[in-house]
């Protein structure tokens, strides 16, 4: 046995000198606020005042007196417990919902039990409830979920965007196509339009065909029936059907393609707008022609083409001019009177 001699120790006079070295938390300070307030007020207005519970203020008591005895910092201890339960999963069964739930997609706690109960009476394992499956997704950190999958998205990469602020000025100049999709019984047939930028001259023709190989041949028809020795520049979006062939016949005969930027309808204004002057004036009336009979179809929309172009007055022109008279004007730098 030994015995320590020397100096006696103040143990009351480390304990304070500790309270007053130490830095409180918001906390503790409340804690002790609490208490002291119940001390010199009573309990019954402490919990009023601080709106806690009457087994609350008498833990900060014990722990605010503690304190202030020996020192030790008022903090309220985590109720966690220290023997926490932990999962007896069968690992069969772990492998099977991993396994099924990668095999189908995302597929749900109550779906899974149905087969995993097949598979448990099968294999002589005890089944579990759809809330311990779940528990079982959960446990994992992406929760078995499968993502989305996107491809990646291939820019069309050498293709000449539209320049800004371009406005053609000559008849001819720019001649813009587009192509409009009606549906009918399960049946998608298209009109493909063609229009001049400046003058508004407009060439269309229904097709029950979507392939570039087909814009090919409505822009041959656009030619032969517009009347221009050639075309400069042709304006499109950047739909399947004016690449390949037809960008290839356009590469053939030095024709410039501008193509609109993705999502940018604007860019090519005057098509889609005259997409809805077909739909309101002509499919209207004709539309179920395209399904039934598509060669009448074509038939009477090359009549209604002539009335647009020779005999119909535009907004755009003030309601005097035709896309014909306007396309004389431009060439001939002869002004007509309406």
């Amino acid at each position: 046995m030994y015995r320590i001699t020397g100096q006696a120790i103040n143990l009351r006079y480390i304990a304070t000198s500790i309270k007053q070295d130490i830095q409180l938390s918001e906390q503790s300070l409340h804690i002790i606020k609490v208490a002291e307030f119940g001390i010199k007020h009573g309990y019954a207005v402490a919990i009023e005042a601080f709106n806690v519970s009457k087994s609350s203020y008498y833990h900060y008591r014990k722990l605010y007196l503690h304190y202030k005895e020996h020192g030790v910092v008022p903090i309220l201890q985590s109720k966690k417990p220290h023997n926490v339960r932990k999962a007896s999963w069968n690992k069969k069964v772990v492998r099977f919902i991993i396994k099924f739930r990668k095999s189908c997609p995302n597929i749900g706690k109550s779906k899974i039990k149905y087969y995993l109960d097949k598979y448990c009476e099968k294999n002589n394992i005890a089944s579990i409830s759809t809330g311990t499956i779940q528990n079982i997704i959960n446990s994992f950190k992406n929760k078995l979920r499968t993502k989305k999958s996107i491809k990646e998205v291939k820019h069309k990469t050498g293709v000449i965007r539209k320049p800004a602020q371009y406005k053609a000025l000559q008849s001819g100049e720019c001649v813009a196509l587009d192509s409009m999709e009606f549906r009918q019984s399960g049946k998608k047939l298209y009109v493909v339009t063609v229009i001049d930028e400046a003058t508004g001259l407009l060439f269309a023709r229904g097709t029950n065909s979507h392939t570039s190989q087909e814009a090919k041949l409505i822009l041959d028809k656009a030619y032969d029936y517009l009347p221009w020795d050639n075309f400069n520049t042709i304006l499109t979006d950047n739909g399947s059907e004016f690449s390949k062939d037809f960008a290839k016949h356009l590469r053939d005969n030095n024709i410039t393609h501008y193509h609109t930027y993705p999502k940018t309808p604007k860019q090519n204004a005057r098509c889609e707008r005259v997409n809805r002057t077909i739909q309101d004036e002509f499919m209207i009336k004709y539309g179920n022609l395209l399904f039934s009979n598509i060669t009448l179809f074509n038939k009477k929309l090359m009549q209604y083409l002539h009335w647009y172009n020779m005999k119909r007055v535009h907004q755009r022109f003030n309601n005097k001019l035709t896309p014909f008279e306007y396309h004389l004007e431009l060439t001939k730098n002869v002004k007509i009177v309406a």
